[in-house]
């Protein structure tokens, strides 16, 4: 048949390819309306020589035939610095415990707090520090710097008289010769018992209690006059006064009172009682008649 000319007949239609086979769309059509191979394989489609070849190149992240315009796969970021945060709470963790540890025995315990807390904290600083050269410290490690700094706020205000040791301590005089002018303990529960004390009538027996932290309790005769000066830095302060309770529970709490004796009990003489806790309570009863 005729294929020249503007009046011939168009191409005739061919069946797809076969899987792997030649492409007849890939050939451009040349001007007698034919199709030939023209150069040694087309911008985009599938391998017509080696599909698994084709599918090897994609998987592997290079351009292929069938994508020649696909981006090339960006660059790993580089890595930032590391984050030393978690380092600086254990060192601080460490140095604190074994600045309060290293204390403990010889200090009071407000003093031995310190010490410690002094210490984390000035791991955390140095933390701070290193991390604007090397690494870095999140919101984490200033937060719990913050709070260690507050705590350390807290230790410098506790009384020196607070010992670390927590004690049960009791005195018992016999007479009045036997009482002291002072008794004194750092932490723990304290009790001066003077029930078996005689005070003569016109007579005053004076004496003083003091605890760092715990409880203070005085025991006084039953036919005395009490004069009872109690303090408690924050804690509570117990006085029986006859058959009444009196309480009071604050910070900086001071009270004097004068305790009479019950009615109908022998004459007796007076005692004069300073009682102080720092953190804790403070009780005055009267022994049973």
């Amino acid at each position: 048949p005729h294929t020249g000319g503007l009046g011939a007949p168009p191409p005739e239609v061919k069946a797809p390819p076969t899987p792997g086979g030649p492409s007849w769309w890939r050939d451009p059509i040349v001007k007698d309306g034919t199709t030939g191979p023209v150069g040694s394989g087309y911008l985009w489609g599938p391998s017509d020589t080696d599909p698994d070849a084709a599918a090897e190149t994609v998987r592997a992240g290079r351009p292929s035939a069938d994508a020649p315009f696909r981006p090339p796969a960006p660059a790993p970021a580089a890595p930032g610095p590391r984050s030393i945060g978690g380092l600086v709470f254990l060192t601080a963790l460490v140095a604190g415990g074994l600045g309060t540890g290293l204390s403990w025995e010889q200090q009071p315990l407000g003093t031995a707090l310190q010490i410690g807390l002094v210490a984390a904290l000035a791991v955390f600083g140095l933390g701070l520090l290193v991390s604007s050269a090397l690494g870095r410290t999140g919101f984490g490690t200033v937060l719990m710097a913050t709070v260690t700094a507050v705590l350390l706020a807290g230790a410098t205000m506790l009384p020196k008289e607070i010992s670390t040791d927590w004690a049960r301590q009791e005195w018992r005089p016999a007479e009045v010769a036997a009482v002291q002018q002072g008794y004194e303990l750092g932490s723990g529960d304290a009790r001066l018992d003077l029930s078996g004390v005689v005070v003569p009538p016109g007579e005053t027996v004076r004496t003083r209690l003091e605890v760092g932290a715990g409880r203070a309790a005085v025991v006084v005769p039953a036919g005395v006059t009490v004069k009872v000066r109690a303090e408690a830095g924050l804690g509570e302060i117990r006085l029986e006064e006859g058959q009444r309770v009196q309480v009071r529970i604050n910070s900086d709490q001071t009270s004097q009172r004068t305790l009479p004796p019950p009615q109908g009990s022998k004459p007796a003489g007076t005692i004069e009682l300073e009682v102080e806790v720092g953190v804790g309570q403070v009780e005055v009863s009267r022994a049973a008649s």
